[in-house]
């Protein structure tokens, strides 16, 4: 089970890495559902089928808010992934990727807003950007969903995750 979980979190870290490096989505000064709709519509374009799997921001804001957003979709019949940038309210970006999650998220999520309040009601260590990734956590386990995965500090490389759908805290994660 363990070598499972720090697979996820690999791939997790491997996943922040990319996407660092190539063009993301961005909602400025928004919170993550701030450009959903115009990235749904983008992806829903691009193929049908596409569901979203990821939200991703590598520069947060303490009060849940970020000038960009990652909004990551996969469709089941292409086997490939779509992320569509947003910023300002405005498509800037669309880029046919791979993806390594594909399990669709709960669209009923707590915005980011909710959940960092939640993470800082639990003791989260901010320090320079948040990181934050909702997506399917904790899979084949009776905790499986969509989660908020927030890490505020990467020299502690203490993470928590919210549970996306009723905005509660769920645990906190030290990576090794």
């Amino acid at each position: 089970m363990r070598s499972k979980q720090l697979s996820r979190y690999t791939v997790f870290a491997l996943f922040i890495i990319a996407c660092s490096q190539a063009p993301t989505i961005a909602a400025a000064g928004g919170t993550a559902k701030a450009g959903l709709a115009q990235a749904q519509e983008a992806a829903h374009k691009w193929k049908p089928d596409a569901t979203l799997v990821q939200v991703i921001t590598l520069s947060g804001n303490v009060d849940g808010t970020a000038g960009k957003w990652t909004y990551v979709f996969h469709s089941p019949e292409a086997k490939r992934g779509y992320q569509v940038a947003v910023s300002n309210g405005k498509i800037v970006q669309e880029l046919g990727v791979s993806v390594s999650f594909t399990d669709p998220v709960d669209l009923e999520f707590v915005d980011s807003a909710q959940a960092v309040a939640e993470a800082k009601h639990n003791e989260l260590v901010v320090k320079g950007d948040l990181m934050m990734m909702l997506l399917v956590e904790l899979k084949n386990t009776k905790n499986e969903g969509t989660y908020w995965n927030i890490l505020g500090d990467m020299n502690a490389e203490m993470s928590l995750l919210i549970n996306a759908k009723t905005g509660k805290f769920f645990r906190k994660k030290k990576f090794q």
